[in-house]
């Protein structure tokens, strides 16, 4: 007598997945996540601490052991990256007989907790669960944040009452990033962020924090004054009113509210104000010079180092500021090779997050969506600050990474033989 088999299932991953446990080492990225937007800008050579840092390195002593690696989180544009710093670090040292603190500790050692960051987190991010939770984390932070900055610059503004979380004589809101165009790409990621994710779907947000993000991201945005940002911004609505007009038109509109609500705070010195710091003249505050002049300076040295550059930190050495622009940045100090490099490495996060949004289930691409706005808004940003080194610009790159990783595994179908297919066949191998 035939027995017959019953045909095999194919079940998707996310379909027999149990909801994730919180875990430790879920609840340490999370702990870093909130604590990125917390910053201390030092005195000499432009370097920036966060508290984040010290959950870096509390998560290195307890987890380095546990790191795996997977290969679809990382590409040969992440190596190449850090092969370039080291070539170009030597190079320099050889050069100059010795190596500056800033290329370093600043450069060097700066890259690698970003790296170290981005390891940990694509690690440990294995599920959308904490893929959410992490995003959460920071979002909540960064809100948070900016209405205690948005007070205390009213408090400013209003009252001269000082704070370190306003700068350029308390006329700026600049959070504790230590600078407001970074804060302003800060705010305008985090908006866009959420926007994105509570779009359609599963939101990662209530609809009435949602809109209370909104209403106080676009103030403290607007009182950054970063104009930068404020670009950024309509690049990517211009973006969302190509692929998501309804999601752009409300988003747009309660931007406006938020702008509104601020400008009625502060009455007719807001108008005053507005005017002087959004059309103040494009002056680089450290050096004297335009943004322009920098960046054609860059170029200029570009011409004489077309294929190496001049060296990493050799920019700063010479002029003791920075070019304000990432990929002119690349150009000048690592020349063509340096700057493909760098290329290559935004083109790779584009095409991972285009597959994770094509293969994420219908209740996750909200999420994805969102880190691609994001990606866009810094990218953007890039091009008027040196925004390479924002750890909130890496936290997207390795949740981007992570979706990707998660989409892809999820949709590998995974055989599942029901008992009584078992038992049918081992009657059949044993006659």
């Amino acid at each position: 007598m035939t027995v017959m088999n019953p045909p095999m299932h194919f079940t998707p991953a996310h379909a027999v997945e149990r909801k994730p446990r919180v875990t430790w080492m879920t609840g340490l990225l999370m702990a870093w996540a909130a604590l990125l937007p917390y910053q201390y800008q030092g005195a000499a050579e432009m370097i920036s601490y966060s508290a984040s840092d010290i959950i870096l390195v509390l998560i290195a002593v307890l987890e380095f052991p546990n790191l795996r690696y997977r290969r679809e989180l990382w590409s040969p544009w992440q190596y190449a990256l850090l092969a370039l710093f080291a070539v170009s670090t030597l190079t320099v040292a050889i050069r100059e007989g010795s190596l500056q603190r800033y290329v370093y500790l600043n450069k060097d050692i700066g890259l690698l907790i970003l790296f170290l960051a981005y390891a940990f987190l694509t690690s440990a991010a294995k599920n959308w669960h904490t893929i959410r939770m992490v995003m959460r984390a920071f979002v909540v932070s960064v809100v948070a944040q900016n209405i205690v900055g948005v007070l205390a610059w009213v408090a400013s503004t209003r009252l001269g009452i000082g704070s370190p979380f306003v700068a350029d004589n308390g006329l700026r809101l600049a959070g504790l990033m230590g600078d407001a165009n970074a804060y302003g790409g800060l705010v305008a990621t985090t908006l866009v962020i959420c926007q994105g994710a509570c779009s359609s779907g599963e939101p990662l947000f209530r609809k009435k924090f949602l809109i209370f993000a909104r209403l106080t991201l676009a103030a403290g945005l607007l009182v950054s004054f970063s104009r930068t940002s404020w670009i950024s911004l309509a690049i990517v609505f211009l973006f969302l009113l190509f692929t998501r007009f309804a999601t752009a038109i409300r988003a747009l509109f309660l931007l406006l509210c938020g702008f509104a609500v601020t400008m009625v705070v502060m009455g007719r010195q807001f108008l005053s104000l507005f005017e002087h710091l959004a059309f103040r003249p494009e002056v680089d505050t450290g050096a004297g010079r335009t943004r322009f002049d920098l960046v054609s300076s860059g170029l200029a040295d570009f011409v004489h180092h077309p294929f190496f550059g001049i060296g990493v930190g050799s920019f700063y050495e010479q002029q003791q500021t920075i070019i304000h622009n990432s990929p002119i940045w690349f150009l000048t100090e690592f020349g063509v090779i340096g700057f493909t490099i760098f290329a290559g490495f935004l083109l790779s996060f584009a095409l991972r997050a285009r597959a994770a949004y094509r293969l994420a289930p219908r209740s996750e691409k909200p999420v994805v969506f969102g880190l691609i706005l994001g990606m866009i808004l810094m990218t953007s940003m890039s091009l008027g600050i040196e925004a390479f080194y924002q750890r909130h610009w890496w936290l997207t790159f390795a949740l981007i990474a992570s979706s990707y990783s998660v989409a892809r595994r999820e949709r590998r179908p995974r055989l599942v033989f029901p008992a009584r297919f078992a038992s049918s066949f081992r009657s059949a191998i044993h006659g």
